[in-house]
């Protein structure tokens, strides 16, 4: 694994549309919640990433 690869994990992802961080669809209280953009002048806002 690569030190590029190592400072990915524990991040949320990157929206492959507008390049704004995701955050989680469900409350904090949730696991494993997928990850939705969240910037609504995005054409994938509420879209999972």
């Amino acid at each position: 694994m690569s030190d590029w690869d190592d400072a990915e994990i524990g991040r949320a992802p990157i929206c492959p549309e507008c390049g704004v961080t995701a955050l989680p669809a469900e409350t904090a209280n949730v696991l494993d919640s997928p990850f939705v953009c969240e910037n609504p002048g995005c054409e994938a806002f509420g879209e999972p990433v």
